[in-house]
């Protein structure tokens, strides 16, 4: 099946893609393509996703372009947008070197089941963000749990991105383990920040790798966090296909946007 793509040029890299269905305007989710676009310089796309239950592509297109339009006076470079079939995501994404893509959930599918959103991005290599219109969007305390795989060292890239071009401060939770591996992969991520000069401390856990992006949740409120940045499990067991994983629950627990990172299997299969 061919890709759509709606658009009157070819698409710049490293967009900001706001994933969003033609009956909903995602406003929040706009907003932080604002701030990303604006700390990055990077231009912002709207994307659509045929299923076999969403309308038409010309849909779509007539909305976006309106969408478009409409907002372009909000940012200084231009809008774009484009429409594909919804299992070209991972492909459509590699093939054009996205930057981000930014879910907001609403009533309309797949928006409305995190889970489903979930599933989508399993195979992507690159952040995305998940979202509520109720949100607050902010970008200047980021809560970070980090766990005891050596794949969370990764979120040290992200963290000094969002120190560097937000200049926002980073909250780095280790979690409460017997051993030392979480506590090192902190270390290894304050010593990147460090490095940049980048505001960070150190918030302590109660719960140990299998539960601290879950107390990150509950605690964002109380810590004053503007969003958590979290891994991906790296695998599905049993118990996350019947009942969904543990990022699941962070997201539907999470008074904050969430922003997502997938494990790279590629790189750690011979590692513990």
């Amino acid at each position: 099946m061919e890709q759509i793509v709606k658009s009157n040029k070819e698409l710049p890299k490293e967009l900001i893609f706001v994933v969003a269905h033609p009956n909903h305007f995602p406003e929040k989710g706009f907003e932080l393509a604002r701030i990303l676009s604006q700390a990055h310089d990077k231009e912002i796309a709207f994307l659509g996703l045929l299923t076999g239950q969403s309308p038409e592509a010309a849909t779509y297109e007539r909305k976006f372009k309106e969408w478009s339009n409409t907002n372009q006076e909000q940012v200084d470079k231009r809008i774009e947008y484009v429409v594909i079939h919804e299992e070209e995501l991972s492909d459509f994404i590699e093939e054009n070197e996205g930057g981000v893509l930014i879910f907001e959930q609403c009533q309309e599918k797949p928006f409305n089941k995190p889970k489903t959103l979930l599933k989508m991005c399993r195979e992507l290599r690159i952040p995305y963000y998940i979202i509520q219109s109720n949100h607050k969007i902010e970008i200047n305390r980021v809560l970070v749990p980090v766990g005891f795989l050596v794949e969370e060292k990764e979120k040290g890239i992200f963290c000094s991105g969002m120190g560097r071009f937000l200049k926002a401060e980073i909250l780095l939770m280790p979690a409460n383990d017997y051993g030392s591996r979480a506590r090192n992969n902190t270390e290894s991520i304050k010593t990147l920040l460090e490095k940049f000069g980048i505001n960070h401390q150190i918030v302590e856990a109660k719960k140990d790798s299998f539960k601290v992006e879950i107390e990150a949740a509950k605690k964002a409120n109380e810590l004053n966090a503007d969003m958590i940045l979290i891994s991906s499990s790296r695998d599905y067991g049993i118990d996350d296909i019947l009942f969904g994983p543990k990022e699941l629950t962070v997201i539907k627990k999470s008074p904050v946007p969430v922003m997502i990172i997938n494990p790279r299997k590629d790189l750690y299969t011979l590692c513990g």
